[in-house]
């Protein structure tokens, strides 16, 4: 008797408590590589624009439960998308609502991207992918990778990321690789020249 009411205690302090094992992502059409900007004007989400099919949506859809299997009612602020390279913009990537009813335990990530990537000479943007996180706690690792014009993270498409691109050209850098083909070209700079001072975080 006494275990029982240790269980019934347990899952009474653990309602409402997202629960990573019991909380997962889905991504629509992986796997996912998409150009953030840090004015917002690269891909969105739901809508791959930049490279080949521009109707191609990966719109993540993010259930949170507890520990027994019930919904978690979180704020859209407590649930975004992190990666180590990728800085976003003030705000970074939130969700898109909260979930409260009347869909409890789920939202989806749809909208903008707006950031860059840190140190794009030494990055791995080919190899880092996108976790969904919750309360701090990661529920799930996506195959959506990220690339940017704005190499260095500042916030903004500027003559230091035109020199950062320079060492990029003709490389396999992924972090540079705007169209995901072969190495670092001048279809990728015609990508790059597109954000060149006129791409800035909000």
């Amino acid at each position: 008797m006494a275990a029982l009411a240790i269980l019934a205690v347990n899952a009474v302090a653990n309602a409402g408590v997202v629960d990573p094992a019991n909380s997962f992502a889905e991504m629509a059409n992986p796997p996912a590589i998409l150009t953030a900007a840090p004015g917002g004007d690269g891909d969105e989400i739901d809508y791959d624009w930049i490279v080949h099919n521009p109707t191609i949506d990966h719109t993540v859809d993010v259930y949170v439960n507890d520990s027994s299997n019930n919904p978690v009612e979180i704020l859209a602020v407590d649930l975004w998308l992190q990666d180590a390279y990728v800085i976003w913009c003030p705000g970074g990537v939130i969700a898109d609502s909260s979930t409260y009813a009347p869909d409890p335990g789920h939202t989806t990530f749809a909208g903008i991207l707006r950031g860059g990537v840190a140190g794009a000479i030494n990055a791995s943007c080919a190899n880092d992918y996108l976790d969904v996180v919750a309360l701090g706690q990661v529920i799930e690792t996506l195959d959506m990778r990220i690339n940017s014009p704005d190499l260095n993270g500042s916030g903004g498409v500027t003559l230091a990321d035109f020199s950062i691109f320079a060492t990029l050209y003709q490389t396999d850098n992924f972090c540079a690789n705007y169209d995901e083909v072969g190495n670092v070209t001048l279809a990728d700079f015609s990508v790059f020249a597109s954000f060149y001072n006129l791409s800035f975080c909000p």
